[in-house]
Formats: structure tokens, sequence, C-alpha cells
């Protein structure tokens, strides 16, 4: 054995060191993906003890003659109010069923946590008053573990150390929460080489230097934990599968995925864990040959012979220790941790959405509240990751792209624990549509945060840098916000109108938050550029632009933008003389954003992504220098003086500005990555050296190549592209994005709730409801009834609801006079025109039915209301009769008419319910409906709605209210349209 003094090894002079890997947010993941299987949990509590009281909720729907699982047809109908507020109680406590699972595994971790540092902590303690170490060997100890503690700089921090008596295995340490830490070292470390003692003291004083040990304890725990909140999730469906509803018969699969997430994860972080801390020994002391002696005596470590066994590992073997030196180990702010991430964000979006259902207070900013939560929480997770060291390429891209599927699919995808996503009526159908426009703004602002967090590992550490830190995360977050509100105001116009103009409009609308970001952002990207470590001196590296080249280039293409635009401004102004004035304005507002644009492109085509923040703020600046211009040119010309027009001439164009780059930044990254990557270093070839020659540095030989080069072409250039941008935008080419005429006319009459109940007053109904209607204004009317149905109502031509028959051949004879005037009033000479449309099986089980729509237009106020009289008057005389029909048994079917109370229109209206049955070879069959007719001046209005269903002679009463309720609603809306 050697002696002590002689094996001694000096550590390093100063404290100056690396610092140990941080990975709380990666356990923070997986106690994360625990509490999602504590709701799993909760709901299975919830579904089997009936918390809810399901059948009372039943009850209820059935007292106010609503479907009884109709939720979303009961807003479709406009009693929205009436179904929430029978199932109120019923959700409520099934998300505080939720949140109950969610509060119950926490505590259980938390409790393991600090029962396991009470346990370990008295375990130490008593094995050193049983069997005290030796005196010499705790000496050699504690000398060593002071001298690293007094390198490392651990203050207040300094744990305490405990020299275990020869018989405990292995050093640990262990924690309570914001307590002082626990080493534990055996006394044997002492009697062999000073080296492995060094390696054994600096892993453990990386653990404390990472301040993770508690969250390590309840990420071993939440292993233990997983297993029997499972068994409790899945129990529902053993014991008891009969109460099961279709939302925890989904969740049951997804929490089982859940929680084999959770253990491999578990696993590979605290792997991961151990890596970091012996790598930072390694780093710290130049351990790494006391590393590899260490590797042949693992404790008897064995790496599992079977793949499940190696990836459940909690810790690695020796020879995997040694190993894992020469690997990149910051797998954890990659393409999954970013999917995660951005999953983990809107899920908790959803779920704030849905908890505040059930709180009118919050009802109407719960929306916005739970989206800037959720990009708080996203920002707050990933911004940080990412700016702890430069990522490669490969890793840059992979962080952009998982940040774009993560976000936009948690929008659009159902959270966990529900069966659709907290905006599924919206979305119905749309989920593609939704999920392609969202992708490219979020990976966007993936890219934004990307380029920002690569400044930020770049900036020397300290009050500067962790501002620098917090604007950002702040910027990103409001950023995300803004974006995901504006796209959230698109979906609900996408479900009321499903326009594309409307669909423009509503993007080019800036809220609130969008506002904030115009400030936000900009002043992170200043921020971020003053605090960045500034390049060191010395001549440009291969590939690099030079920055007076890049300087001239942004002031001559910004200059030149500006110059362009206000030409261009008179070439629109010509093009749309005597048309749509805001078109004009608009359009302006777009070359102000095309200034900014192309100075941005240019500046990242020149840095790539590390000159994110200067293009985004190089960008802005020329937008608010070109709109000032813009404004100046109107105040010569003696119009736009007021505040108000400058404001819009710097906000508008910033808000445009920020939605093309979020859409061409990534594209406009991936054109530097492919240029610089595949193109430029072939003609960045050294020229061969002969014999005896001694090579050229890259440096010298790049100067070398350049000394006879212009300075002029990328300036000219890069002002060219300036003005094909202006040219583009100005000549009307970029339409589809920037918009046309019209946009913001079909917006402002857009009706925003064209379903909900009148208030009663007088609606002059085409403006003036004595003038005849032409077919042009019919047809416009009823598209835009059309476009306020629901998307999956497609238009079915040739489909009929009840059929129109010869009075002559009705049974019994004296239906046919009543029958017959009925028939000639609404023959009289017209302009009409109808639109039936298909509901689906799924609307209106078993095979759905057909609506009609129809607009008639007469020769005079007297005719028109002729034609209710005379409908009034046939159900009075006739009310059942019997009708050809080759199909049924008898070649006839039965019908019979009931008149209904008038119903809440604000014109003249005549409303009935229709029955026709029938037998089709033995079997029943019936076919029910209702028919709602409205006078307005000389235009009548009508909607008329049949679902047919086999082997039945009657509709139930439910099914009848709701045929009556949705021809009411379809008519509604044809009101609405001639209202608009």
């Amino acid at each position: 054995m050697a002696e002590p003094e002689a094996a001694a090894r000096t550590g390093p002079a100063s404290a100056a060191g690396p610092v140990p890997s941080r990975l709380r947010w990666l356990h923070l993941l997986v106690l994360l993906c625990l509490a999602g299987v504590g709701v799993a949990a909760g709901s299975a509590v919830f579904v089997v003890h009936d918390l809810g009281h399901w059948g009372e909720v039943q009850a209820c729907v059935a007292l106010v003659d609503l479907p009884p699982d109709g939720g979303q047809t009961a807003g479709l109908l406009g009693r929205g109010d009436e179904y929430d507020r029978c199932a109120a109680g019923f959700e409520t406590t099934r998300e505080l069923s939720l949140l109950g699972g969610v509060a119950v595994v926490s505590a259980l971790a938390g409790a393991a946590v600090l029962l396991d540092g009470l346990s370990a902590r008295r375990a130490a303690w008593r094995r050193v008053r049983r069997r005290p170490a030796d005196e010499w060997a705790a000496a050699v100890v504690r000398e060593r573990f002071d001298h690293w503690c007094d390198l490392l700089g651990l203050g207040h921090r300094r744990p305490r150390l405990v020299v275990a008596p020869i018989g405990v295995p292995q050093a640990y340490t262990t924690a309570l929460p914001y307590g002082r830490p626990l080493v534990v070292v055996p006394a044997a470390q002492a009697y062999g080489r000073r080296d492995l003692l060094d390696l054994v003291l600096l892993h453990e004083l990386a653990h404390v230097r990472a301040r993770d040990v508690a969250w390590a304890s309840a990420t071993w725990w939440t292993g233990w934990l997983t297993l029997p909140v499972l068994l409790a999730a899945v129990m529902p469906a053993l014991v008891r599968p009969g109460p099961l509803t279709r939302s925890h018969a989904l969740t049951l699969p997804v929490t089982a995925l859940l929680a084999a997430a959770t253990l491999l994860l578990r696993a590979a972080v605290l792997r991961r864990r151990e890596h970091a801390a012996d790598r930072f020994a390694v780093d710290r002391a130049d351990l790494r040959d006391a590393l590899t002696n260490a590797a042949g005596d693992d404790d008897g470590r064995r790496p599992p012979r079977w793949a499940p066994g190696r990836l459940l590992a909690r810790h690695p073997t020796g020879p995997e220790r040694v190993r894992a030196l020469d690997r990149d180990l910051h797998w954890e702010d990659g393409f999954t941790v970013a999917v995660v991430a951005g999953l983990g964000a809107m899920f908790t979006f959803q779920a704030m959405v849905r908890l505040s259902l059930s709180a009118p207070v919050l009802r109407g900013s719960a929306g916005d509240l739970a989206l800037a939560v959720a990009a708080l929480l996203w920002a707050l997770l990933v911004v940080p990751l990412w700016s702890r060291r430069p990522a490669s390429a490969r890793r840059r891209w992979a962080r952009v792209l998982g940040s774009g599927l993560g976000l936009a699919g948690g929008y659009v995808l159902p959270s966990y624990g529900a069966t659709s996503s907290v905006y599924g009526v919206f979305l119905a159908s749309f989920h593609p549509g939704a999920f392609a426009l969202m992708l490219p703004a979020l990976t966007g602002v993936g890219a934004l945060a990307v380029g920002f967090a690569e400044t930020l590992a770049r900036a020397p550490t300290g009050i500067r840098r962790r501002m620098a830190l917090a604007t950002t995360v702040l910027a990103v977050a409001i950023l995300l916000t803004a974006v995901l509100t504006t796209a959230t105001l698109l979906v609900f116009g996408h479900w009321a109108w499903h326009s594309g103009p409307i669909d423009r409009a509503l993007w080019s609308t800036p809220g609130t938050p969008a506002r904030l970001s115009l400030l936000a952002v900009p002043v992170a990207a200043l921020l971020l550029a003053a605090v960045a470590r500034p390049a060191r001196p010395g001549p440009p590296a291969a590939g690099s632009r030079r920055p007076g080249q890049l300087v001239v280039s942004v002031l001559l293409a910004g200059g030149t933008a500006v110059c362009a635009g206000v030409a261009a401004t008179d070439l629109l102004a010509a093009r749309t003389a005597g048309g749509d004035a805001f078109y004009l304005l608009f359009l302006r507002w777009w070359l102000c954003a095309a200034a900014g644009w192309s100075v941005a492109t240019i500046v990242l085509l020149a840095r790539g992504v590390r000159g994110t923040g200067v293009a985004w703020l190089a960008g802005a600046t020329a937008t608010a220098v070109a709109g000032v211009v813009q404004f100046g040119r109107d105040v010569l010309g003696g119009t736009g003086r007021s505040a108000s027009h400058l404001l819009s001439f710097l906000e508008r164009p910033a808000w445009l500005l920020t939605g093309a780059l979020l859409f061409s930044l990534p594209l406009v990254l991936l054109l530097r990555e492919l240029w610089t990557g595949w193109v430029r270093p072939e003609g960045l070839r050294l020229p061969p050296g002969g014999a005896g020659q001694a090579p050229v540095p890259v440096a010298a030989w790049v100067r070398q190549s350049r000394a006879g080069r212009p300075s002029w072409p990328v300036p000219v250039a890069a002002a060219a592209m300036t003005v094909a941008v202006t040219g583009v935008v100005a000549l009307g080419w970029t339409a589809p994005v920037t918009g046309r005429a019209g946009d913001w006319d079909l917006l402002r009459s857009a009706r925003v709730e064209p379903a909900a109940p009148d208030d009663g007053r007088r609606r002059p109904a085409a403006l003036d409801p004595g003038r005849p209607l032409d077919r042009a204004t019919i047809d416009a009317a009823l598209a835009e009834a059309r476009r306020s149905l629901p998307p999956g109502w497609t238009p079915a031509a040739g489909v009929g609801t009840f059929e129109v028959v010869d009075p002559a051949q009705v049974r019994p004879r004296s239906c046919a006079e009543p029958l017959a005037a009925e028939s000639r009033a609404e023959r009289t000479p017209v302009v009409d025109g109808t639109v039936t449309v298909a509901v689906p099986a799924d609307t209106l089980p078993p095979l759905g039915a057909s609506l009609r729509l129809r607009v008639t237009s007469y020769p005079s106020p007297d005719a028109a209301a002729r034609v209710l009289v005379v409908a009034r008057t046939a159900v009075a005389d006739c009310p059942r009769w019997s009708v050809p029909s080759p199909l049924a048994d008898g070649g006839s079917s039965h019908r019979w008419v009931l008149a209904m109370p008038r119903a809440d229109l604000p014109y003249d209206s005549f409303r009935i319910r229709i029955t026709e049955s029938s037998t089709v070879g033995g079997l029943p069959a019936v076919v029910g409906g209702a028919r709602v007719v409205v006078a307005v001046g000389r235009t009548v209005l009508s909607a008329e709605i049949a679902q047919g269903v086999p082997f039945r002679d009657q509709l139930t009463p439910k099914e009848k209210i709701l045929l009556d309720d949705l021809a009411v609603v379809g008519t509604r809306l044809v009101v609405h349209a001639l209202d608009s």
C-alpha cells in the first residue's frame, strides 16, 4: 500500500472549469409522464364510482328535450348553455378527478423522496455509530474532500461528509428537498490509489453541484410508483368493464405506452446523470486513467443480456462509463425532447381550457390565458436547454423540426385523457389542413428560438447573460402566444365562413399578443447583440463575408427597398383607382414588410442561424423606416396626418413582416446550410502542393483568392433582389398570400354568430323587403347560408326531402283542392333558388338526413303572403292523406302534418311537422321532418329537413324536437344571409 502523501495528486490551481450538466428538466419530464399515468388513474376512479352522476345529467337533458350525448348538437341549435348547465357538475367533477390523480401521484413521489432521504441519512449515521471508520482513513478522505470542495467553490452549499465503515460497497449522495446534501464515502477508498479516491469524490461532488440529488431520487422512485398507478388505471377494464366510457377506453392504450415511456426515460436519465458526473470528474482532474482502471472493478455489475434489461438499466457498467467519455451525450436537447416539449405544452393548454369550461368567470379569457401559460412553459423549457452549448447543424435542425411538429401536433391532436382536441368541433374535417398551415409558422418560431439560443450559448456568463436569457424566454413566449392566438382565430373563422379571403384578413389582424411581440422580439434581439461574445481579432474565417461588405449590402438593400416601395405606390394607386381603397393601403403595408424581409434575408444568408437576432432587428428597422417614409409621403400629399395613420404604418407592416419571417425563416436557413455545406466548399479546395512545398493555410489562401475580386457584386445583387421582391408584391403576383381586393369587405360583412337567436327586432331583408331579388342575389344568400353549416354537411344534388306529388293522386279526394291551391300559390311567376345538403349519419343516425334551403322572390308582397295563408289553410283542412310510393307495399305511403307554434323569427312564419310512414317488404319505415316558411316582403324563405328511419313506424319525441330545431336553424341562416 502506497503512502497517502506519496500518492497524493494535486488538483487544478483554480476553481474555473467545466460545470456538470444539469438534467433537472429531464427529471421534470419523467415526473410529468408519471403525472400523466395519474390522470388515467383519476379517470378510472371517476368512471367506476360514477362520481359525475351520469344518470342525473341524462335526466336533466331529457327534461329540456336535448339529445342525450349531444353537447355539440346543442351548441349547433343555439342551446349550448342549457346543456352546459346540465353537465356542469359532471364536467367539474371529472376535471377534479383527473387533477386529483395528478395530485396523488405527485404527493406520493414527494413523500417517497422525503422518506428516502431520511432513511438514507439514518442508515448512514447508524452504521457510523455502530462501527466507526478508521481515524486515519477518515482523515485522508476528509482532507481530499475539503480540498475539492474549496477548489469547486462550495461555500454555503458544502455538503456533509460521512466516511462509512468497511462493508459499504460504494459511495453515494443523498439529500432532502432544500437541505444540505450528504456524501457517503466508504473508508476502503482511503486504502487505494489516490486518483481513484479523487474520482469518487469528484463524481459525487458533481451530483452536488448539479443540484439534482432530490430530483434524481424522485426520478428513481417514479419507476416504482408507475406500476401500481398503472394497475389502478387498468383495474376497471379487468374488474368492471361495463361502466367504461369511450373516453377511458381510448385512454388505456395511451396510458400503457406512457408508462413504458416513463420507465425507459427514467432509466436513460439516471444513466445520463452518471455519465455527466464521470465527465465532470475526468475533465476536472484528468482522471481518464483512473476511470479506465476502475472500470474493471464495478461492484460485480454485468450488462444485461436481453435488450429490455439494457434499456431499463439505471446505472451504467464500467466499460459503458469509459466508452461514454468519447460519445456525445447531449441527446436531451435534440429532436425527441423538442417534440415532447411541444406536445406537453399544447396538452397543458388543452387541459387548462377544458378545466375552465366549468368556471364561467374565466370562460371568456380562458383560451388566451391558457395559450400564454403553455407558450411560457415551452419557452422556459427549450430556450435554457438549447442555450447551454453550441450545437451542430444536424442538432439545430432536429430542434427546429421537432418544435414545429410537437407544437402543431399538440394543438390539433386530442390531449391526454380526451377523445378530441379542445377545439375539435371547429377542426372537424379540417385537422390536416390546420396542421399543414400551422406547421410552417410554428417551425419558424422554433427556428427563432434556436437562433436566439445559439447566440446565448456563445455569450459570456454573468448577470448580463441571465438578463438576456430572461428577456429571450419572454420574447419567444409572447411570439408563440401571438401565433397560436392568431391560429385559433383562423380556426374559428374557417369554421364559420370557409372563406380563403376571410382567412387572409384574419391572419393579417394583429391582436394584443401580436402587438406585444412586435416590441418584445426586437428588444430581445438587441439585448442579445449587446451581450454576445465579440469575435476574436484576426482574419475572417473561410467562407465568411467581410463585415463592411455585409453592412453596405444591408444599407443598400434597405434604401433600395424604401425607394422602390414609394415608387410602386403610384403603380398600385393606378391599378386600384376607383376600387378598394383599403386594398391599396394594405398593399402599401406589404411593401413596407417586403423591405424588412429583404434586409433580414440578406443577413440570414450571410450569417446563418447565429445571425437570426440581428436579421430580425435589421428587418424590423427597415420596415419601420419604410413605414415612416410612406407616412411622410401621405403627409406631403395632404392626407393621413393623424397619429393613428402613422401607427398603422408601423404596426401592420411589422406584423406582416413577422408572419413572412416565420414562414420563410426555416427555408432561408436551409438554403444557407445547403450553400455552405455542399456548394461553397467545392470552390475552396486548396491548390495541390508539390514536393518540398509548405502547406498553404486556409485563411491565407482565402485572402489571396479574394485579393483581386471586386467588392460590388454582393451589394448589387442584394439591391437587385430587393427590387425583385418589391416588384412581385406591387404587380400582384403574391395575391394568394398578400390578399386581393374585397377581402376586408367580406370580413366586415361576415356574421360572427349566424345561428344565434334573434332579438325580436325587425330587420330589412336585403336592405329593401319590397324589392324583387334576382337570381344572383338568391344564389349568394344560399351560398352564405351553406357556409355557416358544418363542413361535413355536403351538398347533395338530386337528393330530395318530401317529394311533391300531383294533387290528383292524393287520397282522400277532399285533400286534392287544398293541396292544389297551395301548389298554384307557390307556382306564381317567381325567381327562386334551392340548395340541398346531406346531413351525415354520425349527426343524425342511422342513415342521416337531407336539409333543403330555398329562397323565392314573388312578383308582389301579396303573392308572398298568400303562400303562407294557403299553407295554413291546407294544413287545417287536410292534416292526413296518402301519396303514391312505388317502393311501399300497396303502392302508397301515409303522410300527416302537424302545425307547430310560430318560430322565434323576426318575420311572419309558418312551421309544421311532417311524418310519412309505410311498409316495405312487410317491415315498417318512417320519414320524419319539419318545414319552416317565412315571408319577408315579396320574398319567401323556407327550410325543410327529412330523416328516414327503417324498421320503425314513428320517430321518438327527441328526434322530432331535434328536427324541428334544425329546420328553424336552417331558416335563420337564410334570414341572416339576406339581412347581411
